[in-house]
């Protein structure tokens, strides 16, 4: 199982999991069995694990380190994962689009070269579901819609350092303010 900083030194509170994991992290720990299986067809190993010093985490449980490698929607995890942690869909756009929730991006104004006046359009560009997940306004600037699924892509592939998009996580969605 691959490893590299976990999101608890990235700064995030809860990780973004593999597609279909349950939005309540705790129920999605509770139902990993930690077998290692989603990391290990993952197509694009953007699927990473935390070690056992991070209980507070999930030891051993599978989280997306997107700023080093985003997922693709193969689709592949869903349909290995034995203990049903996660739940099979199919490998079709549209269905993913309907059916997955990882997080939401969402766009740091204050480092995105679009909103500090220069044209960039990356985040646009590589998004699996441009359009329903992030458009750009007739002045270039990204705008996350509804539809972002939480794939990462747009902050893998953003040109700034530290990336002008972050993702947040669903599970960050259900915990009450």
């Amino acid at each position: 199982m691959a490893r590299t900083a976990s999101p608890r030194l990235e700064g995030l509170s809860l990780p973004v999991r593999p597609p279909t994991a349950s939005p309540d992290d705790d129920a999605f720990r509770r139902a990993c069995i930690r077998c290692g299986l989603c990391g290990t067809v993952c197509e694009n190993g953007c699927i990473r694990f935390f070690g056992a010093d991070e209980p507070e985490m999930g030891a051993m449980t599978p989280y997306l380190d997107v700023r080093r490698r985003s997922c693709t929607l193969c689709m592949r995890c869903t349909n290995i994962c034995p203990s049903g942690a996660l739940r099979p869909v199919a490998d079709d756009l549209q269905v993913i689009a309907e059916k997955i929730d990882m997080g939401r991006a969402k766009v740091e104004r204050d480092l995105c070269l679009s909103y500090l006046g220069r044209i960039c359009g990356y985040c646009h560009d590589v998004c699996p579901l441009p359009g329903k997940a992030i458009k750009l306004t007739t002045h270039g600037l990204p705008v996350i819609q509804d539809g972002c699924v939480g794939c990462g892509r747009c902050v893998e592939h953003c040109p700034q350092n530290p990336s002008a998009l972050t993702l947040v996580p669903a599970s960050a969605r259900q915990v009450p303010s």
